[in-house]
């Protein structure tokens, strides 16, 4: 099957703003721009550094000069002073020069196919017009927020520093959907139905990606397919040096291809015989325009010759990446993008979601009665099957950050921060989303509310036709500061911060149907685990309470047991039957202070009395990206392996760790089975493992893989992107 071409459509206005702006030499690192710096800003709002996160606040400030870029999550704390400063200086390095270099193709329009709703119900026209807005309504939704946004901006940096192009998100009509790589999709090359390629030997015994939900895969930036191992490879800091390294691993380690010149990488996938790169990008709007945008690509190749890569589609989508899932052979894509004000209600590029360079249509955007968010969740679908166009698209005006993708629903998790403007008690809450998808098709069916914030996507999940949740709840009192002379208001102050946690119940329709309240008081989530009628989680302040819960009930959870133990577990993973591991940190219950990184083995064979029936302290080590990012957990508790980078300080501080971990769980007790030193300059960031039956591989986001024998636990050679050892 063969993709028509798309149309090229050029002027010569486009074509001399493009060349002046290819002109400038002068490049902004992607993680200075505007965009970029005010959604990590963004970020560091959402956690404040209470109690309990004190002892991870010190051993973090030793690795400030080598922090990632990619970690996601952190205990940091900003202050407005920081906001004003950063926003300012990605502001000058943003005038100072830009360099442009993208085609102003406009893509064919895309069409919709009219899928099956869930449950067998037919799909019509009036199921989208249900869920619709209109132009104007969003224009007039987001002016309010567009004053506060200048306002804020102008107290920020008096000096006029601070303009329209400090906001995150924008839009541009003009996205770079240039598919001139595009070949035959060569459907004879496709993997077998079990997923290996049935040419070539491949193992059925292989690492896979640590997803939350066993059917519903996961973007990665490593992936193994039994015989391949691909990766996100960054080996220097200009532009385009992002790539994805395609290593064949049969009789040894050897190059089978790369696929090079990205800006950036966030993650990928490896579908059969295709591999889905997902890409971030920012735009400027051309000279005399202080706006820009930031905006995401998902390139599709067809890899059936996994030596020749050949581009088959690029789509572009409003935003900055998210998250994704490829479920039931679709890809669920998910963007966040900020609005910014427009010179006129006309000028839909500025505050309405762009897929392939043109403005969704009224009826597939969803603008919530009570909200005040300038920011949507943009969610798109590819069937990749025949993904030369998205399958459904719609947005959602929301600042939601989180999601949760089970077999039938996707949940998307907006927090409700606490209102500062109004006297009185208040609590913060987290809205909830519900849309059911099918076949590519995505359908909004319910929206709910609790109170308190949600830990990270562990803490939610759904089991019988019941979404099961756990949040962290703030109640603060505040109240109005007067000038004692004058009398005027000067603003508004917190009192009596009181911080419990909760357990909720929620039926489809996110009604809560069942609750439990004003638990482990003056603690917080740390992390939550679910597994059929059971729920698992830690709360943490000194020590660590591993609570359990029956939720056989959905109107009556009832808690089962409560456990305290040193420390706290970050991660939680069912192991094997009646076994829980945790992953944490070790504290001095007296003083607080972090003792390293923690390994918890529960014995849960009795959800009433959970006992720690093994444990391993790691004084080396005192942070991992484990404790973060469970994708950077491999783990398959059937090989009895799992493992993890690691690094830190010791002896005094004299003396720096940087490690991957591997370990086993026998005889009761941990098992070190091996460990990679990861210091010299090889390794960067991002250190991942896998395996391939007994043959573990070590790979750095460098370009650069090791492999040991887990037989003998002996190094067996190594293969740099530099150079083939």
């Amino acid at each position: 099957m063969h993709k028509d071409d798309l149309e090229m459509k050029w002027d010569e206005t486009k074509i001399s703003d493009n060349l002046k702006e290819s002109a400038e030499e002068l490049e902004i690192p992607h993680s200075l721009l505007p965009q970029q710096m005010e959604h990590w800003l963004r970020q560091q709002t959402a956690s404040e550094t209470e109690k309990g996160e004190q002892p991870m606040e010190e051993n973090r400030e030793k690795r400030d000069n080598r922090e990632n870029p990619r970690r996601k999550k952190s205990y940091t704390r900003w202050w407005c002073t920081t906001f004003a400063a950063a926003a300012c200086l990605a502001l000058v390095l943003f005038a100072v020069g830009r360099n442009m270099d993208w085609n102003l193709n406009v893509h064919e329009e895309s069409t919709f196919d009219k899928a099956g709703k869930p449950e067998g119900e037919e799909y019509t026209d009036a199921d989208d017009q249900e869920e619709g807005t209109t132009y104007e309504k969003l224009y007039k939704s987001f002016e309010k927020a567009w004053d506060e946004q200048e306002k804020m901006e102008v107290g920020i940096c008096t000096d006029g520093a601070v303009d329209d192009a400090a906001k995150e998100e924008t839009s541009s009509e003009s996205f770079d959907t240039d598919t001139s790589g595009m070949s035959t999709f060569d459907r004879g090359g496709a993997l077998d139905a079990d997923g290996s390629n049935g040419e070539e030997e491949t193992s059925e015994d292989y690492g896979k990606t640590n997803q939350q939900e066993e059917a519903v895969e996961e973007a990665d930036i490593i992936k193994n397919d039994g015989r391949y191992l691909y990766q996100v490879v960054h080996q220097n800091q200009n532009a385009g040096s992002y790539m994805v390294w395609i290593v064949d691993t049969k009789n040894g380690l050897k190059e089978a291809a790369r696929i090079e010149g990205f800006e950036q990488i966030d993650e990928i996938y490896v579908w059969k015989d295709q591999l889905v790169i997902l890409e971030p990008n920012w735009v400027d709007y051309g000279e005399g325009d202080d706006q820009g945008s930031s905006y995401s690509k998902i390139h599709i190749y067809n890899i059936a010759d996994r030596s020749k890569p050949e581009l088959y589609h690029t789509f572009t989508i409003k935003g900055s990446y998210m998250d994704s899932r490829i479920s039931d052979g679709y890809l669920y894509f998910f963007s966040s993008y900020y609005t910014s004000r427009p010179k006129g209600i006309e000028d839909l590029s500025r505050y309405v979601p762009m897929l392939d360079g043109k403005p969704m249509e009224e009826e597939r955007i969803t603008l919530p009665e009570e909200t005040d968010a300038d920011s949507y969740l943009v969610m798109a679908s590819v069937d990749m099957e025949r993904p030369d166009k998205f399958a459904d698209t719609k947005a959602l005006v929301t600042s939601a950050d989180q999601f949760y993708v089970s077999k039938k629903n996707i949940y998307v998790a907006d927090t409700q921060q606490v209102s500062y403007q109004e006297e009185g008690k208040h609590t913060d809450s987290t809205k909830l989303f519900r849309y059911s998808y099918k076949d590519g098709r995505m359908f909004q069916d319910a929206e709910g509310t609790v109170e308190g914030t949600l830990r990270d996507d562990m803490a939610l999940n759904e089991y019988q036709d019941h979404l099961r949740l756990v949040t962290t709840v703030e109640k603060r009192e505040v109240q109005k500061v007067v000038d004692d002379i004058s009398g005027d208001l000067m603003g508004y102050d917190t009192m009596d911060l009181e911080t419990t946690n909760s357990l909720y119940v929620l039926d489809l329709d996110l009604n809560v149907t069942g609750k439990i309240e004003n638990l482990a008081k003056d603690e917080r989530i740390y992390s939550a685990r679910f597994m059929g009628d059971v729920g698992y989680f830690v709360t943490f302040r000194e020590t660590d309470p591993l609570f359990s819960v029956d939720l056989s009930n959905p109107a009556e959870p009832k808690i089962l047991g409560e456990l305290k133990i040193s420390g706290f577990s970050e991660y939680l993973h069912f192991y094997a039957d009646n076994l829980l591991l945790g992953i944490g940190m070790e504290v001095d219950e007296e003083t607080g202070e972090a003792k390293g990184i923690k390994l918890s083995m529960f014995d849960i064979s009795d959800p009433t009395d959970v006992k720690e029936k093994s444990k391993m302290n790691l004084s080396k080590y005192d942070y991992s990206e484990a404790l973060y990012q469970y994708k950077t957990v491999l783990i398959d508790p059937k090989k009895n392996l799992f493992g993890f980078s690691a690094e830190g300080y010791w002896e005094d501080d004299s003396k720096y760790e940087n490690s991957y971990l591997v370990f086993s769980y026998e005889n009761g007790e941990f098992q070190e089975i091996l460990k990679v030193d990861c210091q010299d300059s090889n390794w960067g960031w991002s250190v991942r493992g896998t395996y391939i039956g007994d043959r573990f591989f070590v790979t750095a986001e460098k370009g650069f893989i090791e492999e040991y024998s887990l037989t003998d636990k002996n190094k067996v050679r190594e293969l740099s992107i530099n150079k083939d050892h």
